[in-house]
């Protein structure tokens, strides 16, 4: 039988690399014909072929193209051609929806990788062969299309059926106390928005009426911006965990972290590596539908920095427009990319957000709400008489500094109440007037208030005596 292998598209095949990167998912009829050297003897017709873009130079540097795993085939002809060169023929490819790179193999199934695809032609570890034709064992190709069925879940139906021994390969899954965590992957809850909640509403009108880069959730801290980040992130995707991803921006995240970026590696020193930007603007690519990049904390660093050519590019009407990186690399925004970001107002770092990158984003503001502080309060099984002072304190507390009603969402007695007051709201109603403390005088008068409410309202009801006698008539004299 003859033996499976990868082909990979080199230097002299770059023209061929270019159309196939741009080729739509899918089976094609046409076949491939390439002329090369140093063809093993077990590569013949019949051959299973998994199609590799590699470089187009010698040097290492990046390509236009997403170097890696782009359709799987077959090996129709094997001509010699003579002094140890062939003509060999492609043919029956599936496309696949984009190229699956190297890294995405290892971190789909680490466990897997290291079993059964660390010694393998080009994907493994220590492979230096620059050879267009490299051998597989018939384990590793399917195992290579197992991996690949589960990073593309979309042809994994037409993978499986083109190669039906991925379908049978166990990938072995890593421990559950291993897994990293991921804030988007541990919220298990259902979809708690509808249609028509206001806030998915406003987001869908900034992106598809107003044609905004991205839409910005805008409030004081504790007033559920994050959360209703990834409630409408999950409303736009249908809750496709693979097409939602969520960063958070700190004071020392560069351009390097979000686009692109060199990495240390043992074979080269260091390797050009796509990051967040990069790798979901290729899962919309591979998609119709909407794909989401949450940026936690967007003030917290300098966007404009960060995000580098994005500011131009994220633009509506400047989506799908294509454009060059520092690097080189060529590449488009697509209109399905959602950026939803969270901030502040009140940080300081937001001076930095010029007036280029502030008009591209739309404005979502999230407001402290009693509403939200009475129903965590219900939640929690507070008594009625309990809950009054402390909705009259939260709402006379926004006249003097906003506070978010997420901090009262474990507040349930008088003691849960105090330890909000002692470890939170104390410190930074400090913090809040240290220059004023004539303010920060009526804001612990608020306080004194609410404890006086709340513990006249612990205290028992006054027993009861029974009717009075009615008191006797006064004789006239």
């Amino acid at each position: 039988m003859a033996s499976p292998a990868f082909v990979r598209l080199g230097p002299s095949s770059a023209d061929k690399s270019r159309e196939l990167a741009k080729a739509p998912s899918g089976a094609y009829g046409a076949q491939l014909e390439l002329e090369c050297a140093q063809v093993p003897g077990d590569f013949d017709a019949g051959s299973p072929v998994w199609l590799w873009l590699g470089s187009d130079n010698n040097k290492g540097q990046a390509t236009e193209w997403t170097q890696g795993i782009r359709a799987i085939g077959e090996c129709f002809q094997k001509v010699p051609l003579g002094n140890s060169q062939y003509r060999i023929v492609i043919g029956n490819l599936l496309m696949l929806p984009r190229s699956v790179e190297k890294l995405e193999l290892l971190q789909a199934s680490p466990e897997t990788y290291a079993r059964s695809l660390s010694e393998a032609a080009i994907i493994g570890l220590n492979n230096y062969s620059s050879q267009v034709v490299q051998l597989l064992t018939e384990n590793e190709f399917a195992t290579i299309g197992a991996i690949i069925g589960r990073l593309l879940p979309e042809v994994r139906d037409a993978l499986f059926k083109v190669l039906p021994q991925a379908a049978e390969v166990q990938l072995v899954e890593r421990p559950a106390a291993a897994k990293a965590p991921n804030p988007i992957d541990e919220d298990h809850d259902p979809i708690e928005i509808d249609d028509n909640d206001p806030y998915y509403r406003a987001v869908l009108s900034s992106i598809e009426d107003d044609a905004m880069g991205g839409v910005l959730f805008v409030g004081v801290p504790g007033t559920g911006k994050t959360w209703y980040a990834r409630q409408v992130a999950r409303k736009l995707t249908g809750d496709d965990r693979q097409r939602i991803r969520e960063l958070q921006f700190h004071p020392s995240y560069q351009y390097e972290d979000f686009v692109e970026g060199y990495v240390p590696d043992a074979q080269a020193g260091f390797r050009l590596t796509p990051k967040h930007l990069l790798e979901m603007i290729e899962v919309a690519e591979s998609t119709d539908g909407p794909v989401v990049i949450i940026i936690d904390e967007f003030s917290r660093t300098d966007p404009s920095r960060v995000l580098g050519e994005t500011l131009t590019y994220m633009d509506g009407p400047m989506r799908g427009v294509s454009f060059y990186l520092p690097s080189g690399r060529k590449v488009a925004i697509p209109k399905n990319l959602v950026f939803l970001a969270t901030m502040n107002p009140d940080d300081r770092s937001v001076d930095e957000i010029d007036d280029a990158m502030d008009r591209r984003w739309g404005k979502v503001t999230l407001e402290p709400s009693a509403d939200k502080v009475r129903d965590f309060m219900l939640k929690n099984g507070a008594e009625g008489e309990f809950i009054a002072p402390v909705i009259q304190f939260f709402q006379a507390l926004q006249k003097h500094a906003k506070v978010g009603h997420a901090l009262f969402r474990s507040v349930k007695d008088a003691a849960s109440l105090t330890r909000l007051w002692d470890t939170q709201l104390k410190y930074q109603m400090q913090k809040r007037f240290r220059f004023d403390p004539a303010g920060l005088g009526e804001v612990e008068a608020l306080w004194a208030d609410c404890r006086a409410g709340v513990e006249a309202a612990a205290q028992p009801p006054a027993a009861d005596e029974g009717p009075q006698a009615e008191p006797e008539p006064i004789a006239a004299e």
